[in-house]
């Protein structure tokens, strides 16, 4: 019984403790501009997005497209991380657009 009780106050204590994917990207700017762009699109606040418990891992890369003209357009590179699945989006920087998303299962 006091192994159960133990559990329970366990995730019990977890579950009252908000995620926060975002905290780690806090001194990154640029990274927390294409988290709100990421937010926006799919209709929901930043703090819905960071705090959403359905994701495991919120990952931020810098990146980069090149046009067919071979101009260089710098990107944060979003991933959204759920337990059999992950969204893709390419921020562009310059005005923290959205150029392409996607989403695939990990199944």
């Amino acid at each position: 019984m006091k192994l159960l009780l133990a559990a329970m106050t366990l995730f019990g204590s977890s579950a009252a403790f908000a995620a926060n994917h975002c905290a780690r990207y806090e001194n990154r700017p640029q990274y927390l501009a294409a988290i709100k762009a990421v937010a926006a699109f799919n209709k929901v606040s930043n703090e819905e997005l960071c705090a959403n418990t359905r994701i495991l891992e919120i990952e931020a890369q810098p990146t980069h497209t090149v046009t067919v003209e071979g101009e260089v357009i710098p990107h944060v590179q979003l991933q959204l991380h759920f337990d059999y699945s992950s969204c893709l989006y390419m921020v562009r920087i310059s005005d923290n657009v959205i150029t392409s998303n996607r989403c695939y299962s990990g199944m």
